[in-house]
């Protein structure tokens, strides 16, 4: 036995290829073992990640169960408080107006790119067409606060003054004010001054602006009275006896750039009386269900809405011939039919492609469309003009 192992090691050793075959394939599985061994270790540091993974679910499937039942406390709060859902308290603190870390000057950051495009692309004339399309709602009731931006990126800025009479946050379980003046005051830096009749409205408006971040340090404290400047909110009850003085007392400025009217009964009497102010941007309610067939006015403001549910107290060609005759040009009326925007004329002319009454409603999306049924014809209560 022996003897045969001798003679089988002397002839192994006699072939050189064999022995390199040999040597070279014991250097392979080493570089094997190694490898199985760097995999296998690679294998422990894999499986302990997932042991972390698993651990981090675990704790995450307890927080989101903790959140279901939180969840659930609330649901069943809000079930008990009826159908109302959250407070007004609750709301206003999601309220990003009110807040600082909610990214709040989005609506501005938006409003000046689109401003910036109007400016580089705009055509030297706007049409009527052109400011429907740029219409949309911030503060607004409707579509004016987009409208009102072309507008002023067309003609630009002189003093940033916006007068408006009747303005209330009646619409807003929050107080926030629904009318055209907020949008340039807390997203663009106007100063203003809005006129309301009721008190309680103007302690909202005022409330409101006293907390929004963009006008929340515009306060004065003079004989112990705490008060706020910009924008002026002013309770008061506006009559062609006293638009001028008023308009005065509140800020002497002659040439606004921008001036909107909603007494619901009053506004045609009180223009035709004011000479104090000469707005470059007048925005005024008309009544539509009389089309553009007659030019009428309801001067007792008690009649108002009685019989419908009326948008203005003077018709738009009413409108158009007062205010043609103190210089003014019909530019636009609104998507829904309720505010007319003039543009002074020494402001529009070489800008703003003029309109009647006539092509405003012929040309109008929704109005141009509606039944023969919607319009109306005045009764006794109206008088032409």
């Amino acid at each position: 036995m022996l003897r045969k192992l001798s003679e089988f090691l002397a002839a192994f050793r006699a072939t050189p290829q064999l022995v390199d075959l040999v040597y070279t394939q014991t250097e392979q599985l080493g570089h094997i073992r190694a490898l199985l061994h760097a995999q296998g270790s690679q294998l422990n540091i894999q499986a302990e990640n997932l042991g972390h993974i698993r651990a981090l679910l675990h704790a995450q499937g307890s927080q989101l169960n903790i959140q279901a039942e939180n969840l659930g406390h609330i649901r069943a709060l809000l079930h008990a408080q009826g159908t109302e859902g959250f407070s007004t308290p609750q709301l206003t603190m999601m309220n990003p107006r009110f807040r600082r870390n909610v990214l709040p000057n989005d609506d501005a950051a938006m409003h000046k790119h689109l401003m910036a495009m109007w400016r580089s692309s705009s055509d030297s004339m706007i049409a009527y067409k052109d400011l429907l399309e740029s219409g949309f709602r911030v503060f607004s009731q409707n579509d004016e606060d987009g409208v009102l931006l072309r507008i002023f990126s067309h003609i630009g800025l002189t003093n940033q003054y916006v007068v408006e009479i009747g303005s209330n946050c009646s619409g807003s379980d929050l107080g926030i004010p629904e009318n055209m003046s907020t949008n340039l005051i807390v997203n663009h830096g106007w100063h203003g001054a809005i006129f309301e009749i009721d008190q309680t409205e103007c302690d909202r408006t005022r409330y409101f602006f006293a907390r929004d971040h963009a006008t929340k340090h515009f306060h004065v404290t003079i004989n112990e009275q705490s008060d706020y400047f910009s924008p002026l909110v002013i309770q008061k009850s506006i009559s062609p006896e006293n638009i001028d003085q008023v308009l005065r007392d509140a800020h002497d400025e002659p040439e606004p750039d921008l001036m909107v009217i909603d007494i619901d009964g009053g506004d045609y009497a009180v223009i035709r009386s004011m000479s104090a102010v000469n707005p470059r941007v007048l925005v005024i309610e008309f009544e539509k269900r009389f089309r553009d067939r007659y030019s009428v006015v309801q001067f007792d403001s008690t009649q108002f809405s009685k019989k419908w549910s009326q948008s203005g107290a003077a018709s738009l060609p009413a409108w158009e011939k007062l205010l043609a005759n103190r210089g003014y040009t019909l530019c636009a009326i609104g998507s829904c039919g309720f505010n007319a925007f003039f543009i002074r004329s020494d402001v529009a002319i070489g800008k703003f492609l003029p309109l009647t009454s006539g092509v405003a409603f012929d040309t109008h999306p929704t109005l141009s469309k509606v039944s023969e049924d919607f319009w109306l014809s005045p009764d006794e209560t109206w008088q032409s003009v």
